[in-house]
């Protein structure tokens, strides 16, 4: 479990690592924007948009205190119009097993997100068995096991995130 302080001092670091580690099969991408930001004092989010042909894709990673993890929410835009069906696109294969239409924590928008209930059991048991003569930074092993498990690969099956923090 990382808190929300350990999340907020590592958060421009993983945004670089994901950043430099995301890769999509097949498919050029370019990276449009990114940026953290700080909203009601203690709380960060980091924000990354990428465009795959005419779909960009506009990704917020940020802290959940409720559920004490990290959450990622996606918006699509095909030709800058918003889409809140993920499957009404055609240019990505999409998981929509997982993915709900919430309103965004920090940003009280409508977003699609991963729902977080199970995260944190998850993280903790798959970090469990990783020895520690391996891990970088235990804040950046632990955003980077989250991002591959819940972040845009599980979404987007297309995605994938291999960094070497672990």
């Amino acid at each position: 479990m990382i808190t929300n302080q350990e999340f907020n001092k590592n958060l421009d670091e993983f945004l670089l690592i994901l950043l430099d580690n995301l890769s999509l099969d097949g498919i050029e991408y370019h990276v449009l924007n990114h940026y953290s930001k700080s909203v009601f004092g203690d709380k960060q989010y980091a924000f990354f948009s990428i465009s795959v042909s005419c779909l960009r894709l506009d990704c917020t990673i940020s802290y959940d205190d409720l559920y004490t993890v990290p959450v990622i929410n996606i918006r699509l835009y095909n030709n800058d119009k918003l889409l809140m069906d993920p499957n009404s696109q055609t240019i990505l294969k999409t998981n929509t097993s997982v993915i709900q239409l919430q309103n965004h924590h920090l940003l009280q928008e409508p977003w699609l997100q991963i729902h977080p209930c199970e995260t944190l059991e998850t993280i903790d048991t798959h970090l469990r068995n990783v020895p520690e003569s391996k891990k970088y930074n235990d804040t950046l092993t632990y955003l980077c096991c989250w991002f591959g498990i819940y972040g845009l690969p599980t979404m987007f099956p297309q995605f994938s995130f291999r960094p070497h923090v672990y």
